[in-house]
């Protein structure tokens, strides 16, 4: 056997390069897709627990939205939306996925979420009305109540950046924005 190995060492080694990548690349889209389904936990906290969140209660949504959403709206999405909106507006040491913030979205969210039956609901209403009125005073709290919800473990908001950090955040050609 070893030295069937040996001599088909150079055949082999490809064959476990691409298998490896091929591995990262399932698993880096796994936990980095907006759209996965849920009751997987990853350590970027993209996912809810099936018993946190509910995955059930989906809302039809139009063709025609600001998030570029074509699937039934759950709330899991509602959680990441928020989630990844709030990465504009808080200090944090590390940020997966970026949505620009715009009244648009706000607006398109707020509304979803009030038609829907979320067992967070108010938890979206209080954080969506209060981003609707141009208060983000407390973004930092806001995005911990939701990155609680996804069992963050990496990521946890440490503070709300000035104006002129998040002008830098959003000129950053480093991140790619949804």
């Amino acid at each position: 056997m070893k030295s069937w190995f040996k001599s088909n060492k150079g055949k082999l080694l490809p064959f476990v390069a691409v298998f490896l990548l091929a591995g990262a690349l399932i698993t880096y889209y796994l936990y980095t897709s907006p759209f996965q389904g849920t009751g997987l936990t990853g350590s970027q906290g993209n996912q809810a627990s099936s018993s946190t969140i509910s995955t059930s209660r989906n809302i039809s949504v139009e063709q025609d939205n600001p998030f570029d959403h074509k699937k039934n709206l759950n709330e899991v999405h509602v959680v990441n939306y928020i989630h990844w909106m709030s990465h504009q507006k808080v200090k944090a040491e590390s940020k997966w996925t970026h949505y620009k913030m715009t009244p648009e979205r706000i607006d398109w969210l707020l509304e979803k979420v009030k038609e829907a039956d979320y067992k967070h609901e108010e938890v979206y209403v209080e954080i969506l009305t209060k981003w609707q009125k141009g208060d983000f005073s407390t973004a930092d709290i806001d995005h911990n109540r939701v990155w609680s919800l996804l069992n963050g473990t990496v990521g946890k908001a440490t503070g709300v950046m000035t104006e002129e950090e998040e002008k830098d955040y959003l000129k950053n050609p480093n991140i790619k924005f949804k």
